[in-house]
């Protein structure tokens, strides 16, 4: 799913953020890619959503070369890509209406939208506020509703920026939980966090990025 090779990165200032960058994560596989704040979790997700634009290596997207595709080709891509960022922030809606808002951007009709809408919450456990205000929900709701958002329409692939951040030890453990389940389902799930939980090594693969190169283990 997806296939990064010599993967480099500089930021405006010219420094080095990723360099000579090589990761491949397979169809149906949840990967976590560790690594301390600042270490360029964020872009190198931002660069597989085709939210950067991509400076020097190879990234493929089910097999597309992002560096080749043409403005509409890749907003088609990013459409198939549920990407969660650092922070998500719901909008001032309804739980049930940030949903359906994004299906609706999509082209599904309100009927159609608000079917998928009611599945992809019942699979997030969050039914039960359905019409609660999104801004005013718990953390481990909103993290719930980002979930929700991003599995709606059924995507090619998941990127999840620090799902586990400023949750408590049994929210984050509620959070491993659900995202087993979500995997189970048969998305292919790449997950950046800074402190992943031991049961969840011992389970799944993961990789470091550390001083701008990826390392397994």
């Amino acid at each position: 799913m997806i296939q990064l090779s010599e993967l480099q990165f500089l930021s405006e200032d010219g420094i080095k953020v990723l360099d000579d960058v090589h990761l491949r994560v397979d169809r149906g596989e949840l990967v976590f890619l560790t690594g301390p704040a600042a270490a360029g979790k964020t872009i190198l997700l931002g660069l597989v959503a085709t939210q950067i634009p991509p400076q020097n290596g190879q990234i493929l997207v089910h097999g597309r070369n992002i560096a080749r595709l043409s403005r509409k080709k890749a907003f088609q891509l990013r459409r198939q890509i549920g990407f969660i960022p650092q922070r998500f922030s719901p909008l001032p809606k309804t739980v049930l209406d940030n949903v359906i808002f994004k299906l609706r951007t999509l082209g599904d009709f309100r009927e159609q939208a608000e079917e998928k809408a009611l599945a992809a919450l019942e699979m997030v456990s969050l039914t039960r506020k359905l019409a609660a205000s999104a801004t005013e929900i718990e953390p481990i709701d909103r993290v719930r509703l980002a979930f929700a958002v991003a599995i709606c329409n059924d995507p090619l692939l998941l990127l999840f920026d620090e799902p586990f951040e400023e949750l408590s030890a049994d929210d984050r453990s509620k959070v491993c939980s659900l995202l087993e389940e979500i995997h189970l389902r048969g998305f292919t799930i790449l997950v950046t966090t800074r402190n992943p939980l031991p049961s969840l090594i011992e389970k799944y693969r993961v990789v470091q990025l550390l001083d701008g190169k990826v390392k397994e283990g």
